[in-house]
């Protein structure tokens, strides 16, 4: 029999800077060892431009974290690990450019792994275009295989989660991501791109707030300490610099890309108040943010002197409910989360549940003069283009922002709940019902699972949706299903045709 190598989990790089990159491997051997790395030009590590050694001790699971300084920006740099007389795979990662006149990046969220193969990450793996990857959460689930009814049950794809029970203890949050990173297309993905990442619930439990969870019970101790549990666990395996040395549960933070772009990352899960239906949600007091983190975003937002604003927002911004919404449209837009289970009123889990501090926020862009704020957001498994108002049903409202949301990776979208066929005519004829009573919604596709790429130049910031044919086998079929563009200083949509030989975008991605 053959020994699992030193470095089964592969290797990883995340939260680039101009200057800086942190990679990442785990050695798979007891006790301390000591692991030589290596910061090159060339793929073959002979361009040699740092190197050094750290320490994988027991304490950390064996985790390794380098944060390499003084690299050049918007460099491409290849990367590698050593130790036990063995050598970890090549990575490739990227420092931000500055200045910088363009940027290019992938956005993803929710992987299930018990419910599809992520193609998507290897799609996203095989390209060359990229400066690196937006995770907006649900990197890993932490639910059972035999979920409550309040989630969806996995795929028989013969992919069950590992461990079988929900994660509560540091050993199941850790066994869930070594499952993860034994994926052969997440290593890949990790590879090939640095990632800058926020959270969703799902690294935690379903549904968590500040103080609990909706599905974390009395039998499973405290919660505080199995959010510190998931938190560690999520540093160990993810290749992230903590923000604050002090607060190891700190996720919010300000990432410049030179004077084109600021991107804020910000939690809307634990350190919110607990989501609650109407009317108890429309108390002024309550917070998606809480209040340090919100005084932050507001005060970041004011102070920024980019070209544009970027907010990476795990959960949906814009409004999802209508009270004149078909039955029709409420029944399936309940089944992707964007309505509350009665069907008579918004998703509380979502901005949608604190509407006093979403208005807030958008007076603060109205008092600010903001004309150049992009909200990138995840969650809710479908691909979104809307245009964010304060009162989107009034004829006189002009918008404030753009959102973009993009797809699941894995996790159950429309037609796997229906039972229908992928853009078959059921989900077509609902989605074009949510766009004629949802105006500020701009376009819809409550099927397809994917990733989004956000083009960042000056002029124009472009998010184009790339869809899968299938999660339920490998497959390495995509196609663009639309793309969208924001002119800088005007807050609208426009919808571009992606064969337009103008507009630059939405190419095939380049052969990796």
């Amino acid at each position: 029999m053959v020994a699992d190598p030193v470095f089964r989990y592969g290797v990883a790089s995340g939260d680039p800077l101009s200057d800086r990159v942190m990679l990442w491997t785990h050695v798979d051997a007891p006790g301390p060892v000591t692991v030589e790395w290596t910061v090159a030009l060339d793929e073959d590590l002979h361009d040699i431009v740092a190197s050094g050694s750290v320490e994988a001790s027991t304490e950390a699971g064996g985790a390794v974290h380098v944060d390499v300084t003084g690299l050049e920006p918007g460099t491409t740099y290849h990367y590698g690990f050593r130790a036990l007389d063995e050598t970890s795979p090549v990575g490739r990662t990227r420092t931000l450019p500055d200045p910088a006149d363009h940027v290019r990046f992938a956005m993803v969220s929710c992987a299930k792994f018990n419910a599809g193969f992520f193609n998507a990450y290897a799609r996203i793996a095989d390209r060359t275009d990229l400066d690196f990857l937006l995770h907006l959460g649900d990197y890993i689930y932490e639910a059972s295989n035999t979920p409550p009814k309040s989630q969806t049950p996995g795929a028989d794809l013969g992919r069950p989660f590992d461990p079988l029970h929900e994660c509560v203890t540091l050993d199941d949050y850790r066994t869930r991501y070594r499952q993860y990173r034994l994926d052969p297309d997440v290593q890949r993905l990790h590879a090939a791109h640095p990632v800058i990442a926020t959270l969703d619930d799902h690294e935690l439990a379903d549904g968590a707030w500040r103080d609990g969870a909706a599905e974390h019970r009395p039998e499973y101790g405290p919660w505080s300490q199995r959010r510190a549990n998931a938190f560690r666990a999520r540093e160990e395996w993810l290749p992230i610099r903590r923000v604050d040395p002090a607060d190891p549960e700190r996720v919010w933070r300000r990432v410049p890309v030179g004077d084109l772009a600021d991107l804020f990352l910000i939690d809307t899960r634990t350190r919110r108040d607990e989501p609650q239906p109407g009317p108890a949600m429309d108390d002024p007091a309550r917070s998606a943010l809480g209040a340090e983190q919100r005084a932050w975003l507001l005060q970041g937002l004011a102070d920024s002197r980019a070209r544009w604003r970027l907010l990476a927002n795990p959960s949906v911004m814009g409004q999802t409910w209508n009270p004149v919404l078909p039955d029709d449209v409420r029944g399936a837009l309940r089944k992707v989360k964007l309505l509350a289970d009665d069907m008579q009123g918004p998703d509380f889990d979502q901005w949608d549940g604190y509407p006093v501090e979403r208005d807030a926020l958008f007076e603060h862009v109205i008092d600010h003069g903001m004309d150049n704020l992009v909200v990138l957001s995840g969650d809710v498994h479908v691909s979104l283009a809307l245009e964010l108002h304060r009162r989107p049903f009034e004829a006189t409202d002009r918008p404030l922002a753009v959102e973009f949301v993009t797809p699941s990776l894995t996790s159950q979208n429309l037609d796997d709940k229906m039972g229908w066929p992928r853009r078959g005519p059921d989900s077509r004829a609902v989605e074009a019902r949510a766009v004629e009573f949802l105006p500020h919604w701009e376009w819809v596709d409550l099927d397809s699972h994917g990733y989004v790429v956000v083009d960042v130049t000056a002029e124009r910031v472009t998010a184009e949706w790339w869809h899968l044919d299938t999660v339920l086998e490998r497959s390495p079929t995509e196609e663009c299903g639309a793309v969208f563009s924001v002119p800088h200083g005007t807050p609208r949509l426009e919808r571009l045709d992606r064969a337009d030989p103008e507009s630059g975008v939405a190419q095939e991605p380049a052969a990796g």
